[in-house]
């Protein structure tokens, strides 16, 4: 006898593909936050399990992709406070080197460019970091603030800021 799958099931399922459809963002946010890729795998399980939590929540959503991010974001600040409470040391250029030896990229000029570009992004404030990631993964004001629960203006002065920020370290290669 063939039953109908149960709403766990399909929210389940839309966990699935949304985490299919966002994995590369996800991984890119991993990546800026969390050097050591133990830590980072780490982190993705952490991830994973909460949107498995939020399944029904995630579905019944009206913007997953903002729910999905504001779950990857608070999963990732609370790491960051734990971090910090242990006071982990940051891995050395070599190490941070050879995780980025990783990245999908070919050219050795954009190699060289994401290297120095994720320097400058661990370099910049938290709240400063969160808000250039989720625009980096072309989401819109709106979003953001739903995932950061701010508003739209704040939004708008922490991206400046944090552009004006970046421009800076990226100029001076830092």
């Amino acid at each position: 006898m063939i039953t109908a799958p149960n709403s766990g099931q399909n929210a389940t399922n839309f966990v699935l593909k949304l985490w299919q459809q966002h994995q590369g963002a996800i991984g890119r946010a991993l990546l800026a936050n969390e050097a050591d890729p133990a830590a980072r795998q780490d982190l993705k399980q952490d991830i994973f399990l909460a949107l498995h939590q939020a399944a029904d929540r995630l579905k019944a959503a009206e913007m997953p992709r903002a729910y999905l991010f504001r779950i990857v974001h608070n999963v990732t600040v609370d790491h960051i406070a734990r971090a910090q409470r242990h006071k982990w040391q940051p891995l050395d250029d070599e190490l941070q080197q050879q995780m980025l030896d990783d990245c999908p990229s070919e050219l050795l000029g954009e190699q060289q460019q994401s290297q120095q570009l994720m320097r400058a992004v661990r370099q910049l404030s938290a709240a400063n970091r969160q808000v250039i990631l989720l625009a980096m993964e072309d989401l819109d004001a709106p979003e953001i603030a739903d995932i950061l629960q701010i508003s739209h203006g704040a939004v708008r002065v922490r991206l400046n800021r944090a552009k004006t920020e970046l421009m800076e370290l990226m100029q001076n290669g830092r």
